[in-house]
Parts: structure tokens; C-alpha cells; sequence
């Protein structure tokens, strides 16, 4: 993916956002629930595949699923994990869904979350049967989203003249 065809402003305050696309079985919320290690007893699932991704430690963080920040840099969630039918995150929907979305706001955090974000890619990449995609793009290898980071990190201490994930990038407005 060429980086000239993103904006890094945009990708600097709205992150950078990897869908996956089920190939198979579309997921209810029942089963992407069990992301954070448990069954939720309103909604029971169908499928128990989003059990392999229980060591990311995502939590439910209203109707959506985030990774806590546990360090005083950044925001709050490290990581965004949303349910997305016809390409729109879904708010208080039981499924199915036709991906999933996973967002670095890399402004809000530290640099160290973009091996955080990698590692979240290869897991979900590799024990779901999905297929990554950014701004609608195949995504090959995670080196394509790499470039991307590197270059949005590069924009914030160049451009906006903070460091990604302090307390001034913190207050930044877009």
C-alpha cells in the first residue's frame, strides 16, 4: 500500500484501521464476546473461535472491545476492536458481522503500541479464517502497515511537533 494515498493527518488523529474479512462463518456478537475470555449469558455463541484470541486481553469497553493502556502515556485504549457489517462499525448489534476492525489511534499512544498492533494483525490474521484489508486494499504482510506507522509516527514529531502519546498529543483537537 503506498502511503501517498493516505492522509497522515487523518491517520495521525483518526488511527490506522485494519478490517478482517470473515471468509466463512460470519461471527454474532455472542461469539466475538469471547475475546475477553468469557461467555456473555445474553448472548450465547454459536462458535467458540474468538477463544484463540483471549491472550490479547481484550476487554468490552461499552459495545465495542479495546486493549487498556496500564501506563500513565496515552490514551485509555491502546487498541479499538469494533464489529463492522456493509464496511460500518455497529453499536448495540447482535451480528452477524461481515469483519472486524481493529484501530491504532497512533497520535493518543506510544510508539511501543505499534508491536502491540502488530501482534493483535498476526494473531487475528493468523487463527481466524479472514482476510486483512486497509482502506478497502488486500493487506499482504504487516511490512505494507509497518510503512504506514512509521510515517505517521515520523508526521506527528515533524508536523505536529509532539510526541505520539504525550500529554500534548493528548490535548491536540482536530
Amino acid at each position: 500500500m503506498e502511503t501517498q494515498t493516505l492522509d497522515l493527518e487523518t491517520l495521525a488523529f483518526e488511527g490506522i484501521r485494519i478490517d478482517f474479512q470473515f471468509n466463512s462463518d460470519k461471527p454474532t456478537f455472542g461469539d466475538l464476546f469471547l475475546i475477553v475470555g468469557f461467555e456473555n449469558p445474553d448472548y450465547l455463541p454459536n462458535s467458540r473461535e474468538f477463544e484463540k484470541l483471549v491472550e490479547l486481553e481484550f476487554e468490552q469497553v461499552d459495545d465495542y472491545f479495546g486493549i487498556r493502556n496500564k501506563t500513565d502515556i496515552g490514551d485509555d485504549i491502546k487498541i479499538w476492536l469494533f464489529p463492522i457489517i456493509n464496511g460500518e462499525e455497529v453499536y448495540d448489534n447482535q451480528g452477524p458481522f461481515d469483519a472486524i476492525r481493529i484501530t491504532y489511534g497512533v497520535l493518543r499512544n506510544d510508539q511501543k503500541t505499534a508491536k502491540l498492533f502488530k501482534k493483535i494483525f498476526d494473531s487475528i490474521n493468523s487463527k481466524l479464517d479472514v482476510t486483512p484489508t486497509i482502506e478497502g486494499k488486500r493487506i499482504e504482510n504487516f511490512e505494507e502497515i509497518n510503512e504506514i506507522i512509521t510515517k505517521t509516527i515520523q508526521y506527528c514529531k515533524e508536523e505536529l511537533k509532539v510526541e505520539p502519546g504525550s500529554v500534548k498529543a493528548l490535548q491536540l483537537d482536530w
